[in-house]
């Protein structure tokens, strides 16, 4: 599958604001922060049939609330999660990644 499959999933965080060291896109779907891999928090699909599901409260609240106190959220996902490398393990070529920075 190519990447242009996945267009209707790409999200453009730049339309909220110029400045994205303080925005975070949290999705299941990784094509989602494509334009801005460096924003982005990958998490496992919900499903409201699994009310055992704990990620919201045991992981991605308390990332939040890290970031919360960082002056740019960037260098930290980018340290927890590496997804320019993991676009380009799946073919996305690199030049349309972002860098940390």
């Amino acid at each position: 599958m190519g990447v242009w499959e996945y267009r209707e999933h790409v999200k453009d965080l730049s339309c909220i604001s110029k400045d994205l060291s303080r925005i975070v896109i949290v999705d299941n779907n990784p094509f989602s922060f494509l334009l801005q891999p460096l924003n982005g928090i990958p998490c496992i699909p919900f499903a409201a049939g699994q009310p055992h599901d704990i990620q919201l409260l045991e992981v991605i609240l308390p990332l939040l609330k890290h970031l919360s106190q960082q002056k740019d959220v960037r260098p930290v996902l980018y340290e927890r999660f590496h997804m320019p490398e993991w676009f380009q393990k799946h073919g996305i070529p690199a030049s349309a990644l972002t860098s940390v920075g």
